[in-house]
């Protein structure tokens, strides 16, 4: 019997809104499979879309691209797995959420260095602001103490 089995802690937060907001965010991440796929189309489709042009794909950039990706799908996976079972996860979710936080003002400034458009250097850090505070807070708030 493990730990958690013999002293259960005491649910808190909100588990339906928990497993909501995980599952977005997974899903979110899933956007990235192409670029695991298909690197270099992704890249040229996606530095088009942000109004870049055309990009010069050098083997580096692929390879970042497909890394980053596959890094945004693991991700995407853990969430869907964490959203199975909030209350074993639960520490793990909390950990998540801050780290959602503290990686907003680092993507605002990893974009705005990079000279991205405003459109996603806000999307990019106002994501991770808006995700991990709304996970935070449901994991505690809203929820019955000592269900």
């Amino acid at each position: 019997m493990t730990e958690s089995q013999c002293h259960p802690e005491p649910q808190r937060g909100n588990p339906r809104l928990q497993r909501l907001l995980l599952r977005v965010i997974g899903a979110v991440s899933f956007i990235a499979l192409p670029a695991i796929l298909v690197p270099r189309l992704a890249v040229e489709k996606f530095s088009v879309l942000l109004g870049l042009g055309k990009p010069e794909a050098s083997p580096l950039l692929i390879y970042m691209a497909a890394g980053a990706s596959c890094v945004y799908v693991a991700q995407g996976l853990l969430m869907w797995l964490m959203a199975r079972d909030v209350v074993r996860y639960r520490p793990l979710i909390v950990f998540c959420a801050w780290a959602l936080l503290a990686f907003s003002p680092l993507f605002l400034w990893i974009d705005l260095h990079a000279g991205m458009p405003a459109f996603q250097v806000a999307a990019d850090s106002l994501s991770c602001l808006i995700a991990g505070g709304a996970l935070l807070l449901a994991c505690y708030r809203g929820g019955a103490k000592g269900a």
